[in-house]
């Protein structure tokens, strides 16, 4: 009989102790920390020495964090967790076991166990954990031909996302979109280029972009106007253009030139009419006149 309540006791404890996590899924954004939430019913005794909670990836049973013997135990942890992890020591007397990892990437996706272990029972609880990272501000460019026009956005972000050119009216056109991994090289970020090719003079179209796991919607609209003389138009006005600008200068050298010439050609007369002038009081002088 004693063995029985003892059983039973057991049992009951057991179905006491839970371990929960937060349903649905987390999503981390890059440059920012993320804590996988995780929550325990607490031992009776005020030390930790038989708690015992691990941190692990679902998919391939690596190590995340570790934390037995009132300490944190990561000689087994996965060399990709490194100096990334923490739980916070003074909440586990009350139950909760959440783990803080620093600098998420790409790689950190996916499913987290959190295994917890007292005197009270063992459980478990799952964690799923996603990343993005917001699209920067769309760069605009623009190219022209002979006979259509070139209009493309970049743009920088995670994961892909949705992207569409519309007209005036709002119907859908085709374009080309381009999507590049940069994962190493910027720390986890896809490179897009999205561009839509016009034939006709007037532009009026927008683009779209959306990253539905962190809820950005950005919409940039393009009006253009631009001339269609054909090939040769451009050219035909660049270089009258230029010519233009040639002859102003030589009208305005020749006008400087002449302005010169004059400004000499007066001074050299009013010496003239002067030495005439002295010379013909000189000769009065002489013949005895009025001096």
């Amino acid at each position: 009989m004693l063995w029985l309540i003892t059983v039973l006791c057991a049992v009951e404890s057991c179905a006491a102790f839970k371990v929960i996590a937060p349903a649905g899924r987390l999503v981390a954004v890059r440059g920012q920390p993320i804590i996988l939430g995780c929550e325990f019913t607490p031992d009776s005794y005020p030390d930790l020495s038989s708690l015992v909670v691990t941190w692990q990836r679902k998919e391939d049973a690596r190590v995340v964090h570790s934390f037995y013997y009132n300490q944190d135990q990561l000689d087994r942890q996965s060399e990709d967790y490194w100096n990334r992890t923490a739980l916070f020591i003074t909440e586990l007397k009350k139950g909760n076991a959440s783990l803080r990892i620093e600098e998420v990437g790409p790689k950190d996706v996916g499913q987290y166990l959190c295994m917890v272990s007292n005197t009270k029972g063992t459980d478990k609880a799952q964690v799923r954990l996603e990343y993005g990272a917001f699209y920067t501000e769309p760069r605009l460019s623009i190219s022209f031909t002979c006979s259509n026009v070139t209009v493309w956005y970049e743009a920088e972000g995670f994961p892909k996302p949705e992207v569409s050119w519309s007209d005036d009216q709002g119907q859908n056109l085709s374009h080309n979109t381009e999507l590049t991994e940069r994962l190493n090289e910027t720390k986890g970020l896809y490179y897009l280029k999205s561009s839509y090719v016009a034939q006709s003079p007037k532009l009026n179209v927008t683009f779209t972009l959306k990253n539905p796991l962190l809820n950005q919607h950005m919409q940039r609209p393009v009006n253009l106007t631009y001339g269609d003389a054909g090939c040769g138009g451009p050219i035909i006005v660049i270089v009258l253009t230029v010519v233009c600008v040639l002859l102003l200068f030589i009208v305005i050298f020749l006008l400087v030139k002449l302005h010169k010439k004059k400004t000499g050609l007066f001074a050299a007369n009013g010496y003239q009419v002067a030495y005439r002038l002295q010379d013909s009081q000189t000769e009065t002088q002489e013949n005895g006149g009025p001096s």
